[in-house]
Parts: structure tokens; C-alpha cells; sequence
């Protein structure tokens, strides 16, 4: 995120409608265009710029301030779609996220998002999405999805490609 363009929301609450935008300038020597293999913004990048204001907004309507314990914020679902590559110089990616719902219980807080990414006039990425804060005792038993043998196999293989990332 480079900067809040706009916010349609009340600090400190939390409810349905809340919306801001942001802006991303997507750097022309991103190391990400260099390392991809080809010009073209790697799906992950797009997503994290794509996710990053969901939070934003949730912390600024002060969804987890209404908590007495520290929370931690979980993605849980998505569906989206990408109709467009980003490349270098493209320039500035701007998001428009929009709360569309928040539900409490059990000291748990769920949130969900409709978001719409655009460079120019281009929409590139529509997505609705979904997020969690968790208290750490809901968190403490989560066992995550089962490792399969074929899986733990190819993690295991040997590879002749490293990347030293303590530069």
C-alpha cells in the first residue's frame, strides 16, 4: 500500500457499508517482475495488495479494539478473478474495498469484503473475501489440512535452483 486515497467510513465502527481505497505504485523494477520469469506481476503479489486493505479496514472501524484479548487476523475464504496481467509500468494499482458484513461471537470477530482492484480504468481483480480475528485459545487446536505422502515427497525432492533471501 502506498497511501489511503479515500475512506467512506467511521473510525471505530464497525459496520456494513464501510469503504476505502488505496493506491499501490507498482515499481517499474520490481524485483518480482525480475524474478518471475517473465514481465508480468506474480499472482501472489497481486493478491497481497489485494488482501492488505481488507485489514486496514477492519482495524480502522475497530474491529479488533472491541476485544480485551489480542486477536489474530486469519484469511478463511475467497473467490475472485483476475481479467487482467499488471507489467512494469503499468502504474498505480488502485483498490476499492468494501466491508460487507461483521459478525461477533465467542470473542470471535468475522468480517467480509467485496474488492475491486483497477490500473487506469482497466479493472484487473474482482474478489469477495472473508476474515477472521481469533482469540489465541481458538487458534491453539487448529491442525491444518493433512500432508499427504505423494505431497511430503515432492517437498523432499532435491532442487537445483536456490534463492539467498538475506539480501
Amino acid at each position: 500500500m502506498s497511501r489511503v486515497t479515500r475512506i467512506a467510513a467511521e473510525l471505530g465502527v464497525a459496520r456494513p457499508g464501510a469503504e476505502i481505497e488505496l493506491e499501490y505504485d507498482i515499481p517499474e523494477e520490481a524485483w518480482y517482475f525480475a524474478d518471475n520469469g517473465q514481465p508480468r506481476m506474480p499472482f501472489c503479489v497481486l493478491l497481497e495488495a489485494v488482501l492488505q486493505p481488507c485489514g486496514w479496514l477492519a482495524v480502522f472501524v475497530g474491529c479488533p479494539a472491541s476485544s480485551e484479548e489480542d486477536l489474530y487476523f486469519r484469511n478463511l475464504d475467497g473467490t475472485g478473478t483476475v481479467l487482467a496481467e499488471l507489467r512494469p509500468g503499468d502504474g498505480t494499482l488502485r483498490t476499492r474495498t468494501r466491508l460487507t458484513g461483521v459478525s461477533r461471537a465467542s470473542g470471535m470477530i468475522l468480517t467480509s469484503f467485496e474488492v475491486e482492484c483497477r490500473a487506469g480504468e482497466r479493472v484487473v481483480y474482482t474478489l469477495k473475501t472473508s476474515f477472521g480475528f481469533f482469540p489465541r485459545a481458538a487458534l491453539a487446536a487448529q491442525v491444518g489440512l493433512p500432508v499427504e505422502n505423494e505431497d511430503r515427497a515432492w517437498l523432499d525432492r532435491a532442487s537445483d535452483f536456490e534463492v539467498d533471501l538475506r539480501d
